[in-house]
């Protein structure tokens, strides 16, 4: 049994603990100060919550591995029906990587801008002359779905059904490391819609990404049945859950710093810095867990082989020997040389450009045409998750406008 790290009595720092979730920060901050090497004994796992520190683990993927699952629950769990390259590491992670970054580059994301952007005012136009929207609902929700599915080849009578089978899966309850029922359910109907999908592609019916893995090896050999469906659930929960996050995110924080939107309706150019500072502010996923291969010390506390530790991305980006005395201040204007929002090293998120493009349409879009919504703080309803934080439920009205079309564009 790890040694309990020495901090005061009061410092219990649980990821499911629906109160953390509410303001994770306070927690962070005391972490960071008080036990930057912090042991939950309940839950038996160490919390890193030092910009250096995460960094490091993040750089270290021989001490620090992702084999044993990326989030606390997934701990000791092997998946029998798929294997996803994200609880892999180098050099096997290394080769499953190379076969799908080129559809992620840069040049080839920026291409999706005008597809994206179409996504996005499609749903903007169902809402916009009623004057009230759930943001989540009816536009957050939705439109990553399409980006990514249109990626990889997933029809669109489909989108819905799957989106709802996604959203289960990264429910916790609270205080609760285990996975509840709805969770799993959901993780059932994703696996299950994909298992009958597999066979269709194989006898050529069908397009996108899936399709082409199919044709892909790796090391010399075709990916397995496994394998595939690894890549299959990894994409949609990756690809939708946390762009969804981010982008509801985004609006509510700047419903609470209205000079900051202010800035943003009158010049869009910010947006991209916008979009930046919330990755690093009050990013859609808090922590990545890893477990340690070798016995270490890290201040002052013995780490053993095999313990879990999560490394608090949203703890080291409000670090002050980071980012300075302004570490806690949501600034649109900041221009950080670096954050952990997408992680570091071999794990960085493969699809980093995507999600910065998409959050970046959205929220131009949202405040060129709502610019001048109002959310209702009163009935807005928090997502609660371990490691994802965001919203389920974003209420806003705003002045009723025009469907893009139906009025001269250049006035929406």
């Amino acid at each position: 049994m790890a040694a309990l790290a020495s901090a005061s009595d009061d410092l219990v720092y649980n990821p499911y603990s629906f109160a953390v979730h509410d303001d994770p920060y306070v927690t962070y901050r005391r972490l960071r100060e008080e036990a930057p090497a912090y042991w939950n004994n309940d839950l038996d796992f160490w919390t890193l919550s030092r910009f250096d520190d995460v960094l490091g683990g993040f750089r270290d993927f021989e001490t620090f591995s992702s084999a044993n699952g990326v989030a606390l629950e997934q701990r000791g769990q092997s998946n029998t029906d798929f294997q996803q390259m994200i609880d892999l590491d180098p050099p096997d992670h290394t080769a499953f990587r190379k076969l799908v970054s080129r559809v992620f580059t840069g040049r080839k994301v920026a291409r999706m801008e005008d597809e994206i952007r179409g996504i996005v005012d499609g749903y903007i136009d169902t809402i916009i002359e009623s004057g009230e929207c759930d943001l989540v609902e009816d536009i957050t929700g939705p439109f990553p779905m399409d980006v990514i599915a249109s990626v990889l080849g997933i029809p669109e009578a489909d989108r819905y059904d799957l989106r709802q089978q996604a959203d289960k899966i990264l429910l916790r309850t609270d205080g609760e490391i285990r996975i509840p029922d709805e969770a799993i359910n959901g993780m059932f109907g994703l696996l299950g819609y994909f298992i009958d999908d597999l066979p269709k592609r194989k006898k050529g019916i069908g397009e996108g990404l899936i399709t082409d893995l199919l044709e892909l090896e790796v090391e010399g050999r075709k990916l397995t049945d496994e394998e595939l469906l690894g890549f299959c659930v990894l994409f949609v929960i990756a690809g939708h859950e946390t762009t969804t996050k981010m982008v509801a995110n985004t609006v509510e924080l700047l419903s609470r710093h209205p000079d900051q939107r202010a800035q943003i309706v009158a010049d869009p150019t910010l947006v991209t810095g916008a979009v930046e500072e919330v990755l690093r502010f009050h990013n859609s996923t808090q922590y990545m867990h890893r477990t340690v291969t070798r016995d270490l010390e890290m201040h002052g506390q013995n780490l053993r082989e095999g313990d879990s530790v999560l490394l608090l991305i949203g703890a080291a980006n409000h670090d002050d020997r980071e980012f300075g005395e302004t570490a806690e201040v949501f600034d649109i204007h900041r221009r950080p040389e670096r954050h952990l929002g997408f992680g570091y090293g071999a794990h960085f998120c493969l699809g980093a450009a995507l999600a910065r493009l998409e959050g970046k349409v959205a929220v131009e879009q949202i405040h060129k045409r709502l610019g001048d919504y109002e959310v209702d703080h009163d009935t807005k309803k928090r997502f609660h998750s371990s490691n994802v934080t965001g919203w389920t439920s974003l209420p806003l009205t705003f002045s009723a406008g025009s469907r893009l079309g139906i009025a001269d564009e250049s006035s929406s």
